[in-house]
Order: C-alpha cells, then structure tokens, then sequence
C-alpha cells in the first residue's frame, strides 16, 4: 500500500495498470475499513493503557515491520499470543486509537498536539510511511512549533534518535554546526537540520521552550558564534530564565536545600561560563547585578564581570588560548551597533535594476571611553532582478568580436566600504560580514537563511560579491491572486502576501587577529533547504 498526503491529511492512493483500477481499489479499501470499525475476523487484541482493541494480525504485519517480527517470528513469546499488552507513555496512550486506524484507513490528521506521540509510535514501531509523514508535517510547521513552545522538544528527540556511540563535549558543540559529523539518514537529516538552523537564527521566537533544553545541548548552543539575538544581554537573560526554571525543577525532587544550593551554584558556573561577558557593553554591567541570579553567585560573576572591563578599559588584543578567542568573538547581533534592516518591494523594482540601502556600524569591538570610537560606512547593494550584460565588442589584435547580450538570474548582494577621499590608502576594516534573510511560514517571519564571510577592506579590495543569496524563481516568479511561490517542498516563502516586502538585515563585525575567531569562512546556509 502507497499512501501520500494531502494538507493536513493524509489518504490511500492506489495506481494499477488495468481498467477500473480506481473502483476495484476503493471497494477494496471500504471493506477494509468495515472490517475494523465493525470489529469482524480480529485474531487479536491489542492492550494499550488498560483499554483492549481488536485487530488482524495480516493488517498489523503488512504495516509494521516491528509488528511483522512480534507476530511472525516463532522465537517471540508475544506471537503465539491471542492478547498483547503493549507499553506505552500517557501521551502515546491517547493517540494509540487514531495510529492503530492509520493501518486500516490510511488517513491521519495531524496536528501540533498529537505530532510528537505519532512520530514516537511511527518509530517505536517502525511504520515508515507514517514516520515520513509526520516529518513532513514538521518540516512544514518549524515556526508554528516555536511559536508554540514545542520546538526544541523536536530537535532533541530527533537528536537522541540519532546519537553516535560515543558521546562528548565536542559532539554537543558540533551538532549545532552545518557539517557532516553525523551520519543522519532521510528523513531525519532534514527535520534536524530545520529545527537546529530555525532555533540558531531565530533564538527570540523560541523563548517559550528555551527552558526546556538539555544542559549539554544548550551548552553547545552558548558555543556558537552565528547565533542570532539582540545582544549578549538578551542571551544573558535567555540562560538566568533557564537556570531559575531547572532550580524549581530540582526543588521538586529534592527537599534538601543545601543539595539544591550545591547543584545550582555548580550549574550556574558551568553554563553562565559560556557567556560573552567582553560582548557585554560597560554600561548594561550594572544591570547584571540586579539579576538574583548574580546575587547569588557573586563571586563568579564579579570576576567575569571585571575580566570583561579589562578589554573595554585596556588594549589586550594578543590572546593565545582558545577561551579568550570564543569570549571575545561577536555573535550575529541585530542590535543597531553592528548593522541594520531594511525591507524591499520587489514590484518597484524594474528588471536588472538593483537597490541600495547605506548603513553604519562601529569600527572597534569594545567600547573604550578613551578611544575615539570611529563609524564605518558601507553600502550595500542587491541585484533582486538579476543581471543584463548588454551586447559588446572584444577588441584584439586578431580583430572584433561580438559578445551576445548575457542575462544571469541570480540574486547577488554586494557589500562596499565606502572611504572618504584622505582616508584612501591608510584605512583598512578586517570584518565578519553576515547577511540574514527572512522568509514566512505560516504567517510567521524567521530568518531563513544566513550569509557569512570574513574578508579585509582595504584600498584594493572594498567590495565582495555574494551571489545565489535567495532562490531567484521564488522571489521573481509573478504569484496569482497571492498564490505564493514557495522556496523549496515546504511551506516557506519570500512573502506573506503581495503587500508585505522582503525583509534583510546586513550584520557587520570587527575582526581582530588573535583576538576573535575567523574561523567562518565563506558559506549559505538555509534553515529548509
């Protein structure tokens, strides 16, 4: 049996070479259902939280592989059984009824409430088609999950079905990275993948299930320097919130308040260490200390805070260790200190034309009172509608050549230091440029996709080129009656509706040899794609 889905649902589909196919097909699948929802010819009873339900082992076989090795295989005592009692958790329990019909009817409605304890059921008992299923379901409602506190619940379910044998330090910092340490299979490579990238980039829309993360995975996130969020401080207060929410958890199974004190003063030193402190503005200090949680753990946090001083107040821009290159090293800040947004309306836009937008961003990376702190200027300019080179002539001495007229569709962004005339020839910015792009799923914008690379500027180079930034045919292909062109197989796109413009933010950073890391390189990355 082939089933696919449909919306939200999902029905049989049955394809033969012969005539009335369809008929033959649908009578067929009607007395299947009959057969189960009139409870005829069961040859076994399912228990499942204390509540019986008859089936066929036929139907449980053709199903579930792991059902076909209970019910097929000799050496198991369950397959000379008549009753089965099946161990399930409360959530899986509820829905068992529905997933039980799914191999029957082969239509499901899934939805945020019932997802995860169908995915649990579809892998426990290795139903393929209803696994692949429910991980196109996800893939296609990342913002919904987020929006509703699920999604980092999906991220390490998916994550602690696919962990390696040996696990360390290392693996928690490298899962949040876009490489191939582990060898993930489909279609659990994709959900993955979307759920790491959407929480990366988008850490301020999953604050209602931040509290919900395993220490070492958060950890591993703390580690990342393409983290998006406002700030360090909002990071900073994203953990103090984690930390207050594992302290009532210990308080529930514990009673001993020096244990809870002991636990949580270790766990605080662990995870606040991870911190940018140097990231942190002078001014924004005195705010930490009215944090319960830093009242608490003076001492720690008086001695991250006045380490941090130290960059702001003295030069020490020579580090070795690789701490201090983490410590000192900017995430992918919004705040307006490093770059800007802007937002676009493709329609005013003629063919081959592009658009610019200038921003300023700060020059040094700590805020030195003594320093004259000096403003960058760059312009950036993208190429939504692609590119025309118009024909022209290649002179040489064999003669002329004529060159066709070259059109490109790509979208390319060009990010250009602009110097004023005394400052060319003795002004140089080594910097991280980061471009991130938003998308809508589901009404709900993210950045979808993040743009990086570490390049110096300087007289002979102040300009890069990115091309292939966004998928040219979604943000060029005319939509009907705000029927929307979707970036790739799910649901996400450029626009929420004709009205609503495309949205950019261009993300600049010092880069200082020694002191940061410039271990980026150039690289696109997407959340769905």
């Amino acid at each position: 049996m082939k089933r696919r889905r449909m919306s939200a649902e999902c029905e049989m589909d049955h394809s033969y070479a012969m005539p009335n196919v369809n008929d033959n097909s649908n009578a067929l699948l009607k007395k299947i259902q009959n057969v189960y929802a009139n409870k005829l010819l069961n040859d076994i009873t399912l228990v499942v939280g204390g509540i019986s339900y008859p089936a066929h082992r036929f139907m449980l076989c053709i199903s579930s592989d792991v059902f076909e090795t209970m019910l097929m295989n000799s050496t198991w005592s369950d397959s000379h059984q008549e009753v089965i009692e099946l161990q399930e958790v409360p959530q899986c329990i509820e829905v068992f009824p529905v997933f039980l019909q799914y191999f029957y009817t082969g239509v499901i409605t899934l939805e945020q409430s019932n997802i995860m304890p169908m995915l649990v059921l579809a892998d426990k008992y290795n139903v393929k088609d209803l696994t692949a299923l429910c991980v196109e379901y996800m893939c296609e409602h990342i913002a919904d999950a987020a929006d509703q506190g699920q999604l980092v619940t999906w991220f390490q379910y998916v994550l602690s079905l696919n962990q390696p044998t040996t696990i360390n330090a290392l693996y928690y910092c490298k899962i949040w990275q876009d490489t191939e340490c582990m060898d993930i299979k489909p279609p659990w490579n994709k959900l993955l993948k979307a759920c790491r990238n959407y929480i990366k980039w988008n850490l301020d829309s999953c604050i209602k299930c931040f509290n919900t993360f395993q220490c070492d995975i958060l950890v591993g996130l703390l580690k990342q320097s393409d983290l998006v969020i406002h700030d360090e401080m909002q990071l900073f207060g994203c953990v103090a919130s984690w930390l207050n929410y594992q302290s009532a958890e210990k308080l529930l199974e514990c009673n001993d308040p020096d244990t809870i004190e002991d636990y949580m003063s270790s766990l605080t030193e662990h995870v606040m260490s991870f911190i940018r402190y140097p990231m942190i503005l002078p001014r924004q200090m005195a705010q930490l200390l009215m944090v319960p949680v830093v009242k608490q753990n003076k001492d720690f946090f008086v001695d991250k805070m006045a380490a941090a001083m130290e960059y702001n107040l003295v030069k020490m821009e020579k580090r070795s260790d690789t701490e201090h290159i983490l410590e000192c090293t900017p995430r992918l800040y919004t705040c307006e200190r490093w770059g800007n947004s802007f937002r676009v309306r493709t329609k005013t836009i003629p063919n081959y034309q592009s658009i610019k937008r200038d921003i300023v961003t700060r020059s040094s990376l700590f805020d030195r009172e003594r320093e004259v702190d000096e403003e960058s200027n760059w312009e950036i300019e993208m190429f939504l509608k692609g590119m025309c080179f118009g024909k022209a002539m290649l002179m040489s001495w064999r003669g002329s050549i004529e060159l066709p007229e070259v059109i490109i569709k790509t979208v390319r962004a060009t990010i250009k230091m602009k110097l004023r005339p005394e400052d060319i020839g003795k002004v140089a910015r080594h910097v991280r440029v980061a471009i991130l792009v938003y998308a809508v799923q589901n009404k709900i914008v993210h950045v979808v996709t993040v743009v990086q690379k570490v390049v110096l500027f300087d007289t002979n180079q102040n300009l890069i080129t990115i091309d292939d930034l966004m998928v040219y045919d979604a943000v060029n292909q005319p939509t009907i009656n705000e029927d929307l062109i979707h970036i790739n197989d799910t649901n996400v796109s450029y626009f929420m509706s004709d009205r609503i413009p495309l949205k950019f933010h261009v993300i600049i950073t010092p880069i200082i040899p020694g002191l940061t890391d410039t271990h980026i390189g150039t690289r696109i990355q997407h959340v769905h794609i």
